[in-house]
């Protein structure tokens, strides 16, 4: 069976826009037979008829009935659908310390996953090979091949290309410069690949599947190690003109505040990811409850970094102190809550959103940081954007980041369709 990938069509083509036009009513409008495919898109039904079979044979679409009998006495037609359920697809979510695998289907739907950490080497050649063998152990448990899928989306930290697939600089990866992710795992596993930010594929799945559902002007903001944020604007993912777009993190809020990742000093990251809870507590003489590793002091004076799976567990166990009503523990997360609330009152002045929504794997479901932040943004944002938005957790318990990358597939299919007037 031929990929639908495969198939030559110039972009733009008139006929890849039919094509494009008939996926987007099947999804939007299906079950739906051939003549009111025609009467909507207004090409010829000897068209829809082909572009339609052509579907059904690439499992895009599927005949799932037929009409009831029309008025006229008329032949009951087929109805199609687009086939959701049987489109997979590959997500790929690269942290900074582990590769998330999973299968997914069209209608967001995890249908396997797998995890595996990364060794101390970092480069990229190591960590894409862990990215093949995660996705190949995961499809050889499925008892699935690579020939099944669609395609395979990849979601980095860093600042990435989604045209070119090239990830040009991650921070938390310092040998990373400008690495051709899409075209090397694409010589290594022989199939389609997309690559785009972490935080773009993250707001894929909330737009598609999540809380940004209902949204056409949304943020995406996550707090963890670092700090970085997503927007919907106008219905459509921004990207920028050089596709960098979310890289809010590394905003400067304070002049001489503490050193950031990527050089600076100051940034938003540095006091509003859950890493800043973790080197207060180091810096505590109250928290005789949280067992912090012992950690080296270097000449200069500052204490080696700790291991990204270290702030992970001691973070969420700063957040269970707070919940149990520990007082330094509280102290500690509205603090933290305060500086994430500042910035979100910038990006409410700034862009004027329906909705932001947060997630982190420390922060996520926890109402006494919830509140905090929106009793900042209360104080901070204007009146009226503040009004206008509203502030929710991800809706995604998990997987959020494998589903987001899966979507650069989906969202493949449709890249160049046109909405009728």
């Amino acid at each position: 069976m031929t990929s639908f990938l495969e198939i030559p069509a110039v972009p733009g083509s008139l006929r890849q826009m039919n094509r494009m036009t008939v996926l987007h009513l099947l999804r939007k409008f299906g079950p739906i037979t051939k003549p009111a495919l025609a009467n909507y898109s207004r090409i010829s039904r000897p068209t829809i008829s082909k572009l339609v079979d052509e579907l059904e044979e690439q499992g895009l679409a599927e005949r799932v009935g037929v009409a009831a009998p029309t008025a006229s006495g008329g032949k009951p037609g087929a109805l199609y659908r687009f086939n959701a359920e049987g489109v997979q697809s590959a997500g790929v979510f690269l942290t900074v310390d582990t590769v998330r695998v999973a299968l997914v289907n069209g209608n967001g739907r995890v249908l396997g996953r797998l995890e595996r950490h990364l060794g101390l080497d970092r480069q990229p050649e190591p960590v894409l090979n862990v990215i093949v063998e995660t996705l190949q152990d995961l499809l050889a448990a499925l008892h699935m091949t690579l020939a099944q899928l669609l395609g395979i989306g990849v979601g980095v930290p860093g600042l990435t290309s989604f045209a070119t697939g090239v990830v040009h600089f991650a921070p938390h990866f310092p040998q990373w410069h400008d690495v051709p992710v899409r075209d090397l795992l694409k010589a290594k596993l022989g199939i389609e690949v997309w690559v785009d930010n972490d935080c773009h594929v993250q707001a894929l799945a909330e737009r598609h599947f999540g809380a940004g559902q209902s949204c056409t002007d949304f943020a995406t903001v996550e707090s963890g190690i670092g700090v970085s944020a997503a927007f919907y604007l106008q219905d459509s993912l921004y990207r920028g003109v050089g596709e960098t777009a979310g890289e809010i993190g590394h905003m400067t809020i304070q002049e001489d505040g503490p050193l950031c990742e990527c050089g600076n000093r100051g940034c938003w990251e540095t006091l509003a990811a859950t890493t800043w809870m973790v080197e207060q507590a180091y810096q505590s003489e109250q928290v005789p409850w949280l067992p912090l590793p012992t950690r080296v002091r270097s000449e200069d004076g500052s204490l080696e970094k700790l291991a990204p799976d270290v702030i992970n567990t001691l973070a969420h166990m700063i957040f269970r102190a707070a919940q149990e009503g520990q007082p330094e523990a509280i102290d500690l997360l509205r603090r933290h809550a305060m500086y994430f609330g500042i910035g979100l009152a910038t990006i409410i002045n700034t862009l004027n959103p329906q909705r932001i929504i947060i997630w982190g794997d420390s922060i996520k479901g926890d109402d006494l940081f919830l509140e905090t932040v929106r009793d900042v943004v209360r104080q901070r944002a204007m009146r009226r954007p503040r009004e206008m938005c509203t502030i929710v957790f991800s809706s995604f318990v998990q997987d959020v980041g494998v589903i987001g990358a899966a979507s650069l597939v989906i969202d493949a299919l449709f890249t160049h369709y046109q909405p009728l007037s």
